[in-house]
């Protein structure tokens, strides 16, 4: 007769608690958590994958005695066969909708696993050795694995410190198995099955299980430790004292009596080593789930006007008929590595009497004033800001949640600013917060970015919009000593716009995660960079020792916050100059490949100040590979003071 009741009961839905431990322990280690998707994970591996292995073993075994979580189970029948049938269909068909294509296929694999498991034509558990293996690899490093995909949406890169954690994941459900299987010797037996518990005896399963242990926390310390978090490795410790006390407490019984072998026995070791390992990896989640940020869109723009560095070069050559002056104009010229450059300038490659901002004679005297370079820089840099902003994929349906809007600038000011006239241009939400970051020069970007990263951290809900928009060309000054010339042939004018959100976001390949930044001031390069403005403009000093100084310095910088060149796959440094990324590269021991979209960014647009690292970043960003995840990023820039800022970011 048909018991619904029974049927359920040999789903053994609570035995889903003693294998919760490995999904609660990847929730706590996956870098990226997709909410809805983990919870759907977590419904349907404990509520519809494992009672389905569950009751079709049952169905299969037709035990008679004690099965885990059960001491009398009811007899099975058809219906329990077509229930997990079911169970299994809904649970591929609900992954593949809530979920991910990866996770429903690895959905596949265990329940396939499961199958060929308990299934009497290929009956793998009837081997001791091979029926082991299964469980142990398909309970714990494939759920791990399985998890991951679920929980973050990515599987799980197989780096040297996720090996580790893997093996650590099998090696504990190695542990744990052979002790399910102590008391059901005899039950197995009459079934035709001979497990690896019965292989080694009640004596020989305990030694066992203490060996699989301490091979687990071996590969869990190798784990963490790799990742420098060998603190959290201790915490684990502390909680499996417990399950070590009662395993020794009931080793000692059992070698007194080997009734001690008990369904109840086992039960009580089950219960014990689930509550301590379930409580440790939600602590786990406690302490890593902290607040994140990610990069999820970098966008960028320049003026209608570009010109060669030949045109910019003859236009600068007009401007004096001293010599020396053109010979020193050329020289620096020719060891830019530059080829293009924007401005908002149409003067650049026309004759003097057609000139619209500088005054119509080949000498540029009188030199624009102050004013009237801030009336051009009003007049363009809310038009390219804008430019930049818009560009955003899908701008106009995500800007109703933008929560801060952040101006980058160090060109031009005016009031009421840029800002507002964004917000206003735009049409943005007029309660969100705003901020600016002035002129901080070419590192402003990444200083803005750290208040982005802190504003995510502080508000889960956080959409924060950054612009930076430089209009370098037009402070060009008739001046021709070493830091006008080195200005003058290397700045132009872009604009980048950046979104960063307290959730992942973006269509890069990618997730980008925000990790770290890091700042220095270099006292004795005060001088060295410099922004001052005067009646003609903003006046730039870039000595020629900037690249001594950074070349000196930026190792040192990261070996005191226990950053190494060789940890980073992906550099995004601002091309200050040549002279400047060369030298970066060499004190790192960089092969110059690494710094391809720097130079690039150089040769196409020049120094455009703060956006030109988000231009590197931007090309670094698309130019992602599949097999790019896990990989970090930097990104460094430098600016007056001399200041040098970097940040660090990794796939996910």
């Amino acid at each position: 007769m048909f018991k619904p009741g029974n049927t359920i009961k040999l789903l053994r839905i609570p035995f889903s608690f003693f294998l919760l431990p490995l999904f609660l322990f990847a929730y706590s280690q996956a870098e990226t958590v997709m909410h809805h998707q983990a919870l759907f994970s977590f419904l349907i591996i404990h509520l519809l994958i494992y009672p389905a292995s569950n009751g079709y073993n049952s169905y299969i075994d037709r035990d008679e005695e004690s099965i885990g979580g059960l001491e009398k189970p009811p007899a099975p029948t058809i219906h329990l066969f077509y229930l997990t049938l079911f169970l299994d269909i809904a649970a591929t068909f609900l992954a593949l909708i809530f979920v991910n294509t990866l996770f429903a296929g690895c959905l596949v694999l265990y329940i396939a696993a499961s199958r060929a498991y308990s299934s009497r034509q290929i009956r793998l558990k009837k081997y001791p050795v091979i029926g082991f293996l299964t469980v142990v690899i398909f309970q714990g490093a494939f759920t791990y694995y399985m998890s991951i995909a679920g929980i973050s949406g990515n599987a799980l890169v197989l780096n040297p410190e996720n090996i580790y954690v893997l093996l650590g994941c099998s090696f504990q459900i190695a542990g744990a198995y052979p002790l399910t299987q102590v008391y059901q010797h005899r039950q197995d037996l009459k079934d035709g099955i001979t497990t690896l518990s019965y292989k080694l005896g009640y004596i020989g399963t305990f030694l066992f299980t203490a060996l699989m242990f301490a091979l687990c926390n071996v590969f869990y310390y190798l784990y963490f430790t790799s990742r420098d978090l060998g603190m959290i490795f201790y915490i684990i410790q502390v909680f499996f004292v417990p399950i070590v006390v009662y395993f020794g407490y009931w080793f000692y019984l059992v070698k007194k009596d080997t009734g001690q072998a008990n369904f109840r026995n086992t039960m009580r070791m089950n219960w014990i080593a689930a509550i301590c390992m379930n409580s440790c990896f939600i602590v786990l989640i406690i302490i890593n789930r902290n607040p994140l940020s990610y990069l999820a869109a970098i966008e960028t723009a320049v003026p209608d006007y570009a010109y060669s560095q030949e045109s910019l070069t003859a236009f600068y050559l007009k401007s004096t008929d001293d010599l020396t002056n053109k010979r020193k104009i050329r020289i620096v010229a020719g060891k830019t590595g530059i080829d293009t450059r924007y401005s908002v300038i149409p003067d650049f490659d026309k004759e003097p009497e057609e000139y619209t901002f500088f005054n119509k004679t080949a000498s540029l005297l009188p030199e624009p004033s102050l004013t009237q370079r801030m009336q051009l820089y009003q007049q363009h840099a809310t038009k390219l800001s804008k430019a930049a902003i818009e560009k955003i994929g899908g701008f106009e349906d995500i800007k109703k949640d933008i929560t801060h809007l952040i101006t980058v600038t160090c060109t031009g000011l005016f009031a009421p600013g840029l800002d507002v006239e964004l917000m206003r241009e735009l049409d943005l939400n007029p309660t969100i917060q705003r901020s600016s970051v002035n002129f901080m020069g070419c590192n402003a970007a990444i200083i803005a970015l750290k208040n982005a990263d802190a504003i995510c951290k502080s508000e889960p809900d956080a959409k924060v919009l950054i612009v930076c928009t430089e209009l370098c060309s037009i402070h060009f000054q008739k001046q021709y000593n070493d830091d006008y010339l080195l200005s003058n042939l290397i700045f132009g004018d872009g604009a980048a716009s950046v979104l960063v959100t307290s959730k992942p976001a973006g269509n890069y390949l990618h997730h980008v995660k925000i990790n770290s930044f890091n700042s220095m001031i270099l006292h004795n390069g005060y001088s060295d960079m410099a922004w001052r403005l005067s009646e003609t403009g903003f006046i730039m000093n870039l000595s020629s020792y900037v690249p001594d100084l950074i070349r000196k310095n930026i190792k040192p910088m990261l070996q005191s916050v226990g950053l190494k060149p060789d940890d980073y796959n992906h550099w995004a440094v601002h091309p200050g100059g040549k002279r400047i990324v060369d030298d970066f590269a060499a004190a790192l021991e960089l092969d110059k490949c690494f710094l391809a979209p720097t130079y690039n960014v150089l040769k196409n647009y020049g120094n455009m100040s703060s956006p030109t690292v988000l231009f590197v970043l931007k090309e670094v960003l698309e130019k992602a590979k599949l097999e790019n995840r896990g990989n970090k990023l930097f990104a460094a820039a430098f600016g007056p003071g001399l200041s040098i800022e970097t940040m660090q970011m990794q796939y996910v």
